[in-house]
């Protein structure tokens, strides 16, 4: 295909020298000159033309690739052309066939991935298209065909006021259901598309539930455990001084004041095990039946400088510095039980000053702000927790102090529970940090 095509470019230039050597010759005649001149001139413009035709099949050829239409392979007109480009556009065209068959194999795989999800997930534009939507999806929200927004909110659970509340928090959890709200606003290429995401959460909840009973039955049997063991050892003891060798009570000649006295010691120590079992109960009891709580509506500001003001002597004492941070720089009011919050908060700052006993420019920060709910974040420079305590900090009779009974915490949480809230820890370096949300 290339030689005929440079075989024609000879020809041509060799006509192109033949006449101009021609109108050398015939200089003085004008007739031949003009003769040979027009000649020069169609043959040229021949060639142009050939040229003009060939940059404009190519150029259609481009624009053809560029909009990945290679049904010009197929055309006359290309068959004409392809002399000398076929072999080259055939590559161009298995190239564009293998990416083309790559591209949609890919895409297969990634909707198969998508459809077999547990998670639902679904897509759609800024008019509210749904681009995709999964099985799962359409399931969790009941319905068969889901073809626009406007579905969700006359057909089902989530209402527009709560997708824009995912949108703002990123990740919602859906009240009375077991189910998590996920938003994402995602620009691909010129287009801004939307993504939600519903995942199911019973089996981790249930996992957790077990684990938390796992731990509060560890806890509880070691609390009994440790009660119990002294109780039935000095009661064998007694029963040994009180019996005879066939178990029967002994007669009160063949006691003594020395056995009277060492019983009623044991009696002491089995009433002091048993009423710290009793104590213990009503501890348990005071975690599982919190009071209901009696909501109304608090001055946060004031609230939190009560808090500190209780401390204020203690504080002095160990030149604490403390400071309150109210991000929303104006009075904050919120709805909650101000005696259980009370509890919650005193209880977190003191465990937050008796670490910081030992330390040098000790500071404790409290910082709140309120959104869509009140934040309250208490801030000490004590020394880290150990990671492994960090995992047991909220489990009910879990403590590391002498004194402790591992109550307070666990109580703090199950105050914030009841409030629709949460309380977190983090601790990192110098600084621990309790986040309260209600």
């Amino acid at each position: 295909m290339k030689q005929i095509f440079y075989i024609k470019v000879f020809i041509v230039l060799f006509l192109l020298i033949t006449l101009g050597g021609l109108m050398v010759h015939y200089q003085h005649q004008p007739y031949m000159l003009i003769t040979f001149g027009l000649m020069c001139a169609c043959l040229l413009s021949y060639q142009l033309i050939t040229l003009k035709n060939a940059l404009n099949h190519s150029i259609l050829i481009v624009e053809a690739i560029g909009n990945e239409d290679l049904s010009f392979l197929n055309s006359k007109n290309y068959q004409q052309f392809n002399s000398t480009y076929q072999y080259r556009l055939e590559k161009i065209q298995h190239s564009f066939s293998r990416i083309k068959k790559d591209s949609i194999r890919q895409e297969k795989y990634l909707d198969w991935i998508i459809e077999n999800q547990d998670v639902g997930i679904c897509t759609y534009d800024e008019n509210g298209h749904v681009l995709h939507a999964n099985s799962s999806f359409k399931e969790k929200i009941n319905l068969p065909v889901f073809t626009h927004t406007k579905q969700l909110f006359t057909k089902t659970f989530l209402t527009k006021e709560l997708i824009q509340k995912a949108f703002h928090q990123n990740t919602l959890e859906l009240e009375n259901s077991n189910l998590v709200l996920k938003a994402r606003q995602l620009v691909r290429e010129d287009q801004t598309v939307f993504l939600l995401t519903l995942q199911d959460i019973s089996n981790e909840l249930e996992e957790k539930e077990h684990l938390s009973y796992s731990k509060l039955i560890r806890v509880l049997t070691h609390e009994i455990m440790n009660g119990m063991t002294p109780i039935i050892s000095l009661s064998d003891s007694m029963l040994m001084t009180m019996t005879d060798e066939e178990h029967e009570p002994v007669s009160l000649e063949n006691l003594n004041q020395k056995v009277i006295n060492t019983n009623v010691k044991s009696l002491k120590v089995i009433n002091n095990q048993a009423e710290g079992l009793m104590n213990f109960i009503n501890i348990y009891r005071s975690i599982s039946k919190l009071p209901t709580p009696k909501i109304r509506e608090v001055n946060v500001d004031n609230f939190i400088q009560e808090e500190l003001n209780s401390f204020s002597e203690v504080i002095h004492k160990y030149n604490i510095h403390t400071e309150i941070i109210n991000v929303n720089n104006s009075e904050v009011y919120h709805s909650f039980d101000p005696t259980l919050i009370h509890q919650c908060v005193h209880n977190i700052i003191k465990n937050a000053i008796e670490a910081m006993h030992d330390v040098n420019n000790s500071k404790l920060t409290i910082e709140f702000h309120q959104a869509e709910q009140l934040v309250i974040h208490i801030t000490n420079n004590g020394p880290m927790i150990p990671e492994e305590e960090l995992k047991h900090i909220f489990v009910p009779f879990f403590t590391t102090k002498n004194k402790g009974n591992g109550i307070g915490l666990a109580l703090c949480k199950q105050i914030a529970r009841v409030h629709k809230g949460n309380l977190k820890v983090e601790s990192e370096g110098n600084k621990t940090c309790f986040t309260l949300k209600i």
